[in-house]
């Protein structure tokens, strides 16, 4: 996997290398924590539902989602997806309209979820 996620006192920073960053076409996001609302770890039905028409990287129905997403029901707001077949995904929501969520595939996603939640309400 090429996604890293390091955690700071301020917010949190995504890193993409190789395939992923070709896949999802950005190569490093920063999220303060004033501006994420919520991270939890779902499955992929759970997210689902809100995956619109895909407007930059890659999409194959049941094999993987990767890139940027616009969102049903909220012209304007794009997610990031960067997820292949683990049903299990770290899901960050945030208040602002791109990205306003995050779905990522991660060994550690229940770990991250947690330390994120505790930066966030810290």
């Amino acid at each position: 996997m090429a996604l890293h996620v390091d955690i700071g006192d301020t917010g949190i920073d995504l890193s993409f290398t190789g395939l992923d960053q070709a896949l999802c076409l950005i190569k490093h996001l920063r999220l303060h924590y004033g501006d994420i609302e919520r991270a939890w770890v779902g499955t992929w039905d759970d997210v689902r539902p809100a995956l619109g028409w895909r407007v930059a990287g890659g999409y194959w129905p049941g094999r993987f989602a990767t890139g940027h997403f616009m969102v049903k029901g909220r012209p304007g707001a794009r997610q990031l997806w960067d997820v292949y077949r683990d049903r299990e995904l770290l899901v960050i929501d945030t208040r602002i309209e791109r990205p306003c969520r995050v779905v990522l595939q991660h060994p550690d996603r229940v770990v991250l979820a947690e330390r994120i939640e505790a930066g966030r309400t810290s």
